[in-house]
């Protein structure tokens, strides 16, 4: 399989906002090399697309240079190491190939997925914990919508819809996780109830009933305004990638919601929160 690397070679004093742009991107790690006749490079990956490339571009300042480079990584090798991943007792998420192997009870709701080139199988401390918060919302309140914001594979956005959720929207900036969240609703038979896009968030219209965004503290941040105000009046906002003793900041970023619940996993939160009356 071969996805791509992106690079960007900045002056030292631009790292840190080389680094911001980058996370902004909806990533899941940033690498920084050393620093070089007063330059330093930072790289990630973004997808492998030409549209998922020209708007990591699109976040770099004029005389940044950048280049991508090819990974290639060996399928079965990582495909050997990895499991279902349970994260309720009612709920399951499962490597296709390996569906044939899971012997699960008739309550259990399997959900398949296959991750692509560039995204996970539901098996983070982040994506556990958005699932369980989900799952537990849902089996307790009415919600007839769901955005999920920074969808990768699409796995938040497809246990929700199996789950009874009817209208369903699923965005990121990347091509690859809008190819890989279709790619993922269909192979589960719910494709009809999401919609899936790379609109910037300040373009959607809601509210939603529920607004899930597992993306990293800094992206957070940078759209608590439109998290906010897409999370409808009597609805919750679930939030996850960050970590469970650093997050005071992403709270405030977020007032005047209110803090629900807090639910920590392998040094990672997921919190639910709700509109203060």
């Amino acid at each position: 399989m071969t996805n791509k690397t992106f690079h960007v070679t900045v002056p030292e004093i631009d790292e840190e906002l080389a680094a911001d742009r980058l996370w902004q991107l909806g990533v899941e790690a940033v690498g920084v090399g050393q620093v070089v006749d007063g330059q330093v490079e930072l790289w990630t990956s973004v997808g492998a697309t030409e549209e998922s490339i020209r708007r990591a571009v699109e976040r770099l300042e004029p005389g940044w240079a950048w280049r991508t480079a090819d990974v290639v990584t060996p399928v079965e090798t990582w495909r050997e190491h990895v499991g279902p991943t349970w994260y309720a007792k009612t709920g399951v998420v499962v490597p296709q190939w390996q569906a044939h192997e899971l012997d699960a009870g008739p309550d259990v709701l399997v959900t398949l997925i296959e991750p692509g080139s560039s995204f996970g199988l539901g098996d983070h401390p982040t994506t556990r914990l958005s699932l369980s918060t989900l799952t537990d919302y849902l089996a307790d309140h009415d919600a007839s919508s769901v955005l999920d914001v920074g969808c990768g594979s699409g796995v938040l956005g497809i246990v929700a819809a199996q789950r009874g959720v009817t209208t369903v929207r699923a965005t990121d900036i990347s091509a690859g996780a809008l190819e890989a969240t279709i790619a993922n609703a269909q192979l589960n038979g719910v494709n009809d109830q999401i919609e899936v896009d790379m609109a910037e968030l300040a373009t959607i219209s809601g509210p939603y009933d529920v607004v899930v965004a597992n993306i990293l503290a800094p992206v957070l941040v940078s759209l608590a305004a439109d998290l906010r105000r897409l999370t409808a009046v009597d609805g919750v906002l679930i939030i996850s990638g960050i970590l469970g003793d650093d997050h005071q900041h992403v709270i405030d970023a977020l007032i005047p919601m209110q803090v629900e619940r807090t639910t920590i996993d392998a040094g990672w939160a997921s919190i639910r929160l709700t509109h203060a009356h």
